[in-house]
């Protein structure tokens, strides 16, 4: 398997927003600390597309931040992540509103 790497923000971004699902397995009667995982963990995604957006060369047309995880080569099974001008808007839109709905569930 091999993995390349160019600049792995976006990446970043997926495996924080992933985390979010290890909250599932926590018991219902552990709400407050629920809470608190997902409040942290929205935050430092959004951090992580700050960041992002501040590193994204606007003048680049193509897709920038790109990271590629080569599962089977023989079949040319590949796993390909980056960002590109509109979807830098939806990423960061998507990332603000996530810390105001936990705050206001």
């Amino acid at each position: 398997m091999s993995i390349f790497f160019v600049n792995p923000l976006v990446t970043m971004i997926a495996i924080l927003s992933f985390g979010l699902l290890l909250v599932v397995a926590l018991p219902a009667s552990r709400i407050h600390t629920i809470r608190r995982i997902t409040l942290l963990t929205s935050t430092a995604a959004l951090i992580v597309g700050l960041l992002s957006c501040l590193a994204f060369d606007k003048s680049n047309l193509g897709f920038q931040f790109v990271s590629r995880f080569s599962f089977i080569p023989q079949y040319n099974i590949t796993f390909t992540l980056g960002a590109d001008g509109l979807s830098m808007v939806f990423l960061l839109l998507t990332l603000f509103i996530f810390p105001i709905l936990f705050l206001a569930a």
